[in-house]
Formats: structure tokens, sequence, C-alpha cells
């Protein structure tokens, strides 16, 4: 095993160890391997206890590790189970969206662009001429991105999130070397437009995110204090210190969320406490303590448009729905519990239905919610004795094997689908819906700790897409709103853009028949269709291709 390099990072709330802050020279198996039972306790032990504590409260941080051996996706032996997703409203949804109707037709069921395109120009299309959305679902659908287009940026240090604005021209990065960076991505060069030197960072940026108009973002690190900046004309001394004043002297902020309105921030802290901070009001207006035993609160966000509704996933596992209409810090009781992760959760992500959300977990699976079925109340007295599969602490441990193939669920599980394939280790590792716009949301897709962006099929269970794109864990994954774009942001310092690619023009970069169809597919206008034909000859191999690729 190589050697890494560590060094100290000094925070305002520094600890009573001290220790030296030159560089340190330590074997990689010492730091991530516990004494073995039994052993006698060492000075090496110690400091390897001591080391990895401090890694894990941010006081130093891991500079460079240049061995990360290539890993194999896990192998998952069952099927998935598709009984409770086909019985489930959002099954029928999310086909209809993605143009297969709500009738018994498979979702796999093979289709004809041609075919579609003829009709459409002869007047025989769903509405007897232009493409409905979900046809344009259908047909976007076969573009998914496959493969890595190039390296949009090297951040040189872990980039640890990254987010589009809503209507898709902006994207924004936060990464270990205290910088947050914005694209323009009304184009697909993603060129760098601006960049701020964060306040108060200390180990990280933790979490980020934009206001819904896109004027303004949030950002949040190891710190009692939330960061708010207008994104025109950025500068260090613009950013807002929004002040949480929490009970914890070590506090670390890992996520956050504007309300969609626009008038609040939701935040999730290592305290096991949930914080909305009124911006009109201009302090906090609630701190609700979430799960027991200080479990961190990793994930939170918006269930819907209205903002009333919000939830939050903590490190044992549970994800809790709250109700702000009838929530206060006298009465911190949530609206009702899911249960059904064996491991912390890591991210959760909203449909923006009102009713369905998917949690990614350390227990390296997705699992899809319908929050009108709650678990029943008496089922989280029972977790304790079931999420048990032994002490293992994911950002340097090997995954327990049980996590992979279990052989039954926990009592009290509601969930309607379950997503396994991706493994979910160093980091909270984030999981979203594909856009409704393009994708008609028939994907959910996922970093991975192998270097990959993977992208399931909703509607089957299956891995549809699995791009090895990078060196290292890929924590964050962004789909852009309106184009067949993924940007993955990865611990090996880049940010990539993963795009379709046609398989027998890889080496061009290019697809002519994609981009002249999805021009079609997009435009109504008649002159697009009515283009001068093609030869005979080369009219017949196009069509050939045509259809050996689509049906």
């Amino acid at each position: 095993m190589g050697n890494i390099v560590l060094r100290s990072r000094a925070l305002a709330n520094m600890s009573d160890v001290e220790f030296e802050e030159d560089v340190d020279i330590i074997e990689e198996e010492d730091l991530f391997d516990d004494p073995l039972e039994g052993e006698e306790t060492t000075h090496e032990n110690h400091l390897v206890s001591i080391l990895r504590q401090l890694i894990s409260s941010g006081e130093i941080q891991i500079l460079n590790n240049d061995h990360f051996p290539s890993m194999a996706l896990p192998v998952i032996k069952k099927r998935p189970n598709l009984d409770q997703l086909k019985k489930s409203a959002i099954y029928q949804s999310i086909k209809q969206a993605s143009g297969y109707g709500a009738d018994a037709s498979s979702p796999s069921e093979k289709f004809s662009v041609l075919n579609m395109l003829a009709q459409r120009q002869s007047g025989l299309g769903t509405k007897g001429g232009p493409f409905v959305q979900s046809d344009k679902c259908k047909i976007n659908n076969l573009f998914l991105p496959n493969r890595t287009e190039k390296h949009v940026y090297n951040c040189n240090s872990k980039v640890f999130c990254g987010t589009f604005s809503r209507d898709g021209t902006q994207f924004i990065t936060a990464s270990q070397d205290s910088k947050i960076r914005v694209f323009d991505a009304t184009t697909s060069r993603y060129p760098l437009v601006n960049q701020i030197e964060a306040k108060n960072v200390s180990w990280s940026v933790l979490d980020i995110d934009f206001s819904p108009d896109g004027e303004h973002f949030v950002y949040s690190t190891w710190n009692d204090a939330l960061f708010v900046s207008r994104m025109r004309n950025m500068e260090s001394d613009d950013i807002n210190c929004l002040f949480l004043r929490p009970l914890c002297p070590k506090f670390g902020v890992f996520t956050v969320a504007y309300s969609n309105c626009g008038k609040q921030i939701l935040a999730g802290a290592n305290d096991g406490c949930l914080y909305t901070y009124d911006l009109v009001a201009n302090r906090r207006v609630l701190m609700v303590p979430v799960a027991q035993e200080k479990h961190h609160v990793n994930a939170v966000g918006f269930l819907d448009e209205t903002s009333n509704i919000f939830f939050s996933g903590t490190d044992n596992g549970l994800i809790r729905v709250w109700d702000q209409r009838c929530l206060n810090e006298a009465n911190p009781e949530s609206v009702g519990a899911l249960i059904g992760h064996f491991d912390g959760i890591t991210y959760i992500d909203s449909r923006n239905d009102g009713r369905y959300i998917i949690s990614n977990s350390k227990d390296q699976s997705i699992k899809l919610w319908d929050l009108r079925v709650f678990s029943p109340a008496d089922a989280e007295s029972r977790i304790k004795d079931q999420v048990s599969y032994g002490h293992w602490d994911y950002r340097w441990d090997d995954v327990p094997k049980k996590f992979y193939n279990p052989t039954k669920s926990i009592d009290g599980d509601t969930s309607v689908m379950t997503y396994r394939g991706h493994r979910v280790q160093k980091s909270l590792i984030r999981a979203k819906f594909s856009p409704a716009a393009t994708t008609g949301q028939r994907y959910i897709y996922t970093g991975c700790g192998t270097g990959r962006l993977i992208i399931y099929d909703a509607l089957t269970g299956k891995i549809v897409q699995a791009i090895e794109s990078h060196r290292d864990t890929v924590r964050d994954v962004a789909w852009h709103p309106h184009r067949p774009e993924v940007l993955t942001c990865s611990w090996d310092f880049h940010v990539n853009l993963q795009t379709y690619q046609c398989a027998d023009n890889a080496k061009k970069k290019t697809c002519p028949y994609a981009s002249r169809t999805r021009r079609m597919v997009d435009s109504d206008d008649e002159s697009e269709i009515n283009s001068p034909p093609l030869r005979r000859s080369r009219r017949i191999a196009e069509r050939g291709r045509a259809q050996a690729n689509y049906e």
C-alpha cells in the first residue's frame, strides 16, 4: 500500500490534542486498520485512533492519496422485486410521462423513431401533428449520457458538490480548496465565469444550493453559520453570515436547501438537529432535534412548491417528514417516519410532486418512497436490533457483504422499490431523479465510490449506464434540466461532462443522425422535416442503421 500525507488544518474550536503542523508520513494500512481484538494497545495504535478521530472532525485532511484501485461494481444476486412498484401510482405516471401510456404496454417495448417521425409528418401523431411532451421524452431517452465528453475543470482539490440553477443557465461547484466556482451552462462548453474565496471554511465547503431565482447561493461548512452571497459581482466581502446559534461546540452543517419560495433556508447538522433560517426576519426560527444520540443530519429538503412539508435523513437510517405549519421547538413532532434502510442516509431527493422521494444510503441502496404510507409507529423501537451488521466506517472500511444481498427487509419497511448496484463509500454520495422536461423522470442517477456515474431505470431497477469517468469517488451529480448532459463532481479533483455518443462515432465525438433527430423532435418547423431527401443508396443505409440501433 502507498503512503499518505496528512496536514493539520487549524479550527477555531481546536481539540486538546496537539500535533505538529509539519508533514508526517504514515503507512496507509496503519491508519485505516483497527487493532486486532486482544492485541496489546501500543502508542502507534493510540496515534491511529487519534488520527481517525481528527479526520472525522475535520481537524486534519488527507492531502494526496495516489493509490485508487480500479474497483468493479458489486455483484447483486437477486433481481429487483417490481411487485410493489407496479402497483404504485408512480409506475403509471412515469410510463405515461416517458411516452409509453397508461396501458399494459411494457416500458421496455421497442419502437421506431422513423415511424414516429413519419406519423408526425403525416398528421397521425398523438395530437394529429406536433409531438407532445411525452413523445419527446420517449425519443430523448434514446440518447442518455453514455460516455465522458471532457474534463470541464480541474479544481486541484476534492470537489464536494455541484448543482445547476433551476433555469439551467448556471452551474456552481464547491471544493476543498475553499473556492466556489460558477460556470456558464447556457452551452455545452461550460466556461468558468467567476470564482470566490469562501469564508470560514476550516476543512471544506460541505454543501451548496441556488436560490429559486438563481440570484443568490448558500453554502455550509464546519461552522456555526450559513453563508449567503449574490451571484452578481461575487466578492468575498459580500458574503453574509447567517448565525444558527447551535448548542454544540464543534458544529458543522452537512446539508442546506433553499425553500421553493426563496424566503427560508433549511439546514441539517452534526448535532442531530434541523435548523430553519428565515431570510425575511433575518434570524433562526427553528431548531428541532431530529435524532436521538445526536446522529448526524445528512440530508434535508422540501417536498414540493408549497415549502410547508420538508424531510430529513440521519445517520441512524431514519427519514422523517415534517409539516412546518404545526411544528415548533416546544413540540418537535414529525408527521411520520420512513424506516427501511440498514444504515445511514446520505442524500434525499424529491420528485416535486408532493408524494415521492428517493433516499441514498450507506447500506448500498437507493429506496423509492410514497409519503402517503409511513412506517408503523412501533417500527422505530425495533430498528436497532435489525440494522446491526457489525461496526464499520464507510469512510475507509470495506462494505459489509450482507448489504449488497440482504436476506430480508426491516420490519416496517414501506418503500416502494429498492435499487442496488452502486457503491457508497468515503463520502455522502448523492442520488437524484432525472429531469422531468427531457426524460419524464424515467431514471435515477447517482455517484459511486468506484468513480462511476450510475443511471438506473426507475421502472425496471436495472442499471442502464455505468460510466467510468473518474479515478476517485463521484460525490455529486447534476443532470442539466434541458440537455442530455450530466456533470459529475469527484474527489479526483475533476468536474467531468457526460454526454451521449453513438458507438460508431465515438472517436469523432459526434452523431449526425442523433443530432438531426433531436432537432426534428424539438422543432415544429416543417422545413426541418421536408429538407431535401438523401440519395436512394444513402437513404437505405441510414434507415438500416437506424432500425438496428433503435428497434
